[in-house]
């Protein structure tokens, strides 16, 4: 079997930059002036090869990333061309060496959902990451969210191929399977971002003929909703219990045990459509990470960091970010002879990473980890790229701004002693 491998540029390649760069585009040195594109070939990758600052993958191919979602089709075989015009550096494609289409034959493999069958944007499975990685939603999202109620023997914990039983569904289909973990919080404000929830597996419904609603009298259809019906009452009461039929469902993927209780999300029709176009965000973005998946401390390559930030702040999936060491308060050995300087110094802000947004609700986001030089940490906040040894950040927050406040006030203790020591020394 044939198949044409066809894909969208929808990336760039991620290189970490240690010097600061101008704004206008600059090309590598030693950038190949051609490139014949091979399996197994990203466009991260590629577009890595080019660009320092590779995320303006859009001004390389001369696109408008607005107006233009795919302004290229890139194919295994083909030849790219570097020019410049305008004096701009253009990437293309050599249509006269190409000669079509090039065709290759695919083996039988499991479908990557992340990227189709032709080059990927980034090599990783984001359908994979997306069914693992938490997702997040307010209080009053998750009121209106359906919920599994029973199973057909009434245990609590249920697993794949089980029936069970849910309320609140209104049409038939398959469903994410969430669980509520814990609340978020803004680490700087402390202001609630809604709960971190667990994708634990997948459930379908199942139909059901309903006949007690065909056999409801006038009277009980003139006092119940459409979808209720009366029963007697297992008190023994003559005064019969309105009720409705539970959905029946069966488990049909599992990641984790499946509770009564959890909640449900309809699937999306375009659940499998991970092409993400990344691209610098329109303004400032300053964000703290609230939570790293899987609860560890440190993060690395490939795991998915939980930000205090969303789209009420400019981020949306493909926004990419700089991932950046704090700088560090340190007191100076260095013998000033003007003793009114603080005797203080702090490093500046070193970029360990880079990160790409995937998912992004008002006020929070997820960003996997695109590459990284260390570990990343809870303490490392995240802002525009190319910022590497600034000093961004450490403006005081409001609390600190008020010098009656006891942080200023154990400064201005620190610094009267080490004058005084200073003074007794000489």
């Amino acid at each position: 079997m044939k198949k044409s491998i066809i894909t969208l540029l929808c990336a760039a390649g991620m290189i970490i930059s240690n010097s600061a760069i101008a704004e206008n585009l600059r090309v590598r040195p030693g950038a190949p002036s051609r490139y014949t594109v091979k399996q197994g070939d990203t466009l991260w990758s590629i577009s890595g090869k080019y660009l320092y600052r590779p995320w303006k993958w859009h001004a390389l191919w001369g696109a408008n990333r607005s107006k233009i979602r795919n302004p290229h089709l890139i194919y295994p075989g083909q030849t790219l061309v570097l020019s410049y015009v305008n004096g701009k550096p253009r990437l293309g494609v050599d249509r006269s060496r190409s000669g079509g289409i090039p065709t290759i034959k695919l083996s039988p493999r499991v479908r990557d959902l992340g990227s189709g069958y032709g080059i990927p944007s980034i090599n990783v499975d984001f359908y994979r990451m997306f069914m693992k990685t938490p997702q997040f939603m307010s209080a009053e999202e998750l009121t209106s969210l359906p919920r599994l109620v029973s199973s057909t023997d009434n245990r609590l914990y249920f697993s794949d191929g089980d029936r069970v039983y849910a309320d609140g569904i209104d049409e038939p289909g398959t469903y994410m399977i969430l669980r509520a973990v814990r609340e978020l919080k803004d680490p700087r404000t402390k202001a609630s971002l809604g709960m971190l929830m667990e994708f634990a597996g997948e459930a379908s419904t199942l139909s059901t003929p309903n006949s007690a609603l065909s056999h409801r009298s006038a009277e009980a259809q003139a006092a119940l909703h459409d979808d209720e019906y009366f029963v007697k009452n297992p008190n023994g009461s003559r005064k019969p219990i309105a009720v409705r039929t539970a959905q029946p469902m069966i488990i049909t993927g599992a990641l984790s045990e499946i509770r009564k209780g959890d909640y449900l999300v309809k699937r999306p029709s375009n659940y499998a459509n991970f092409h993400f176009m990344p691209h610098e965000t329109e303004g400032r973005i300053d964000a703290d990470i609230v939570d790293i998946m899987d609860g560890v401390a440190e993060s690395g390559t490939m795991q998915t960091l939980i930000l205090n930030k969303g789209l009420a702040n400019g981020l949306e999936p493909g926004s990419v970010l700089g991932i950046y060491r704090r700088g560090k308060l340190v007191q100076s050995d260095w013998e000033n002879r003007d003793l009114s300087k603080s005797p203080y110094v702090v490093t500046p802000n070193q970029e360990i990473g880079l990160a790409m947004v995937y998912r992004a609700n008002q006020n929070v986001s997820s960003a996997i980890i695109i590459e990284s030089i260390a570990n990343i940490s809870r303490d490392d906040l995240l802002s525009n790229p190319g910022q590497d040894l600034d000093t961004f950040g450490n403006e005081p927050n409001e609390a600190l701004k008020d010098p009656t406040q006891e942080p200023v006030n154990r400064w201005t203790r620190s610094l009267k002693q080490y004058q005084q020591n200073r003074e007794q020394s000489k």
